[in-house]
């Protein structure tokens, strides 16, 4: 059983209403006071808030009563096609032609095209499956230049019945003959916790885990920032525990290597708080080659992204010197594949065990 609903931007109003129901699972629509349409996917264990038609971004995620996603001024998002004006969202989608902050020689946006894009096509999809019932939003961009690339990103994002876990996919056709550049990353912006502990299946030394030294145009380094960068460059494990006095600011990032895949090739991270209640990320090593490690924590901001991606996120020429840009062959398709969410004291416990014997 499989069905799909067609979105239109006449659907969304102020006053949310509900589309449609599928068992425990409900799907309802309403219009942000600035204008920015929304999509409701609920189920027993929480709900997710996703924006269908500006860059199918999750801008929220609510699970056994708490939200996930990072602490931010925004408290809307906003209808623009630039990043840092709506930047409180829990994931958005970087790349496919460019990804990463733009050093001075790149001419394009801060992580890409697809943060933002405005997507021509959004649907509701409804069915069962071996693994239950599920709601999910998908749609198309359609990315389209005369005497240049043409491609399709088509994202899914995928909730099923009674589950705290929810997937992320994110496929991207190529509707040219030639070969197109390929970058791309999942933005996972986890709110940062106090006290809280990293679990990832990476080692924690500096050879695996590579501090950022370069200085992207929208951080302003102060000396105590960079005498602190300069000691995590050769301590990474500090990081392993975000302490509630802790003070990331601007940011650290780190690149990740040596990332251990369990048999079935996924890797695993989690954020575990004090309480017992973990936030958790999983994904194919096999596609995503990368894996950045993100921490801001101040008075506006306190944000853990942890983002598969398929290079670093230094902006197109410095990835495109290293080897990193990928090429995706004149009308090829690549899919992209992330499970993320929330677990419970109890099953937390299940897969902090499974990630410090991986």
């Amino acid at each position: 059983m499989s069905g799909v609903v067609h979105l239109e931007r006449s659907f969304f109003n102020e006053k949310e209403r509900l589309l449609c129901t599928l068992g425990e699972l409900r799907c309802s629509l309403f219009r942000y006071s600035t204008g920015v349409p929304a999509v409701r996917l609920e189920n027993s264990k929480g709900y997710l808030i996703l924006l269908p038609f500006n860059g199918q971004q999750i801008w929220d995620a609510v699970f056994d009563g708490r939200s996930l996603k990072m602490y931010t001024k925004f408290q809307e998002p906003e209808d623009t096609r630039t990043l840092v004006d709506t930047y409180g969202m829990f994931m958005m989608h970087c790349g496919a032609l460019r990804m990463g902050c733009p050093a001075p020689e790149d001419d394009h946006p801060l992580h890409g095209e697809l943060t933002t894009a405005s997507y021509q096509e959004a649907s509701i999809l409804f069915g069962e499956d071996e693994n239950g019932r599920f709601l999910a939003l998908s749609g198309v961009f359609h990315y389209r230049k005369g005497f240049g690339d043409f491609y399709d990103a088509i994202p899914v994002v995928k909730l099923r019945e009674g589950a705290s876990l929810f997937d992320i996919s994110m496929e991207i056709r190529n509707r040219s003959d030639y070969p197109m550049d390929l970058m791309y990353m999942c933005h996972l912006n986890f709110l940062a916790g106090d006290d809280s502990e990293i679990l990832q299946t990476a080692p924690w030394e500096a050879e695996s885990m590579v501090l950022r030294t370069s200085i992207p145009a929208h951080v302003k380094p102060t000396p105590e920032f960079l005498a602190f960068l300069a000691r995590l460059k050769s301590a990474p494990k500090e990081t392993a525990v975000i302490r509630a006095s802790d003070v990331y600011d601007p940011e650290i990032v780190f690149f990740i290597g040596s990332v251990r895949a369990d048999t079935e090739g996924n890797a695993h991270f989690m954020q575990r708080h004090p309480g017992g209640s973990s936030d958790y990320v999983s994904y194919d090593t096999a596609a995503f080659s990368h894996h950045v490690r993100w921490i801001l924590k101040n008075k506006n901001q306190k944000v853990l992204g942890i983002l598969p991606s398929t290079c670093e996120p230094e902006g197109y020429a410095a990835e495109k010197k290293k080897g990193n840009v990928r090429s995706l062959a004149g009308n090829a398709s690549v899919v992209f594949r992330i499970r993320a969410g929330a677990l419970d004291s109890a099953r937390g416990d299940v897969y902090e065990k499974k990630i410090r014997i991986s």
